[in-house]
């Protein structure tokens, strides 16, 4: 199923911009009795939230060029409106334990309920998008997830050795990336059950619905 869903977001067409990355996040959509969620059993355990609707993040870490990317996904591939977040937000960083000052812009839009995600960075700080495009990867960025209980997720996953590569909050709520590369190929994202990012998710995914084609990148909300 996770396999079968990246193809709506038509990678290679989105290759053929030039652009370096593609960057696949999936939040949790299987539905489990009690909520289990065992497809990444193999990176660390927890409860996730059962939801019906598939939010599949296609990212471009470091676009060259983000009004052409925006260009491709509004007017060839007829996916939007886009959300912009101008040199998004990002406090509290911390990369690898370490502070760190990621300087992003983001652009959300949603294909039904497939979400895309285009990023921009601006600066040469160390990130985890960086350190992909470093090491030559190519592929599939990370897979994002919402547990039910974020704290004690995040503390399974160091217990399984899995480092804190990337840590910031965003409207006062906290995301974390872990290096999972060497276990199943990419990072996994967890993010804080919080309304900060399921109001967001909910906004962009139903201003899709229905869309127009008009006013296809909108300011963000944040």
């Amino acid at each position: 199923m996770l396999v079968d869903r990246q193809q709506a977001a038509r990678p290679g067409d989105a290759a053929q911009l030039g652009q370096p990355v593609l960057v696949i996040c999936m939040r949790d959509v299987m539905e489990h009795a009690g909520g289990k969620h065992d497809v990444l059993a193999v990176c660390g355990q927890g409860d996730f939230l059962a939801d019906k609707r598939v939010f599949l993040f296609a990212r471009k870490a470091g676009l060259r060029d983000l009004d052409a990317a925006l260009k491709y996904w509004t007017e060839q591939l007829k996916v939007g409106p886009f959300f912009l977040f101008e040199h998004c937000p990002l406090l509290d960083q911390r990369y690898y334990g370490k502070p760190a000052n990621t300087d992003v812009t983001l652009a959300l839009g949603n294909s039904g309920d497939l979400q895309i995600e285009l990023i921009y960075q601006h600066n040469d700080e160390p990130s985890v998008y960086k350190e992909f495009l470093d090491a030559g990867r190519v592929g599939v960025h990370h897979f994002g997830m919402m547990p039910v209980d974020y704290a004690a997720t995040c503390a399974d996953y160091r217990a399984r050795g899995h480092e804190a590569a990337f840590v910031c909050t965003v409207g006062g709520s906290e995301l974390t990336y872990f290096n999972t590369v060497s276990t199943v190929g990419h990072y996994i994202e967890l993010w804080d059950n919080s309304s900060v990012f399921k109001d967001l998710f909910t906004l962009v995914e139903d201003a899709a619905k229905g869309w127009d084609g008009k006013n296809p990148v909108r300011p963000g909300p944040l």
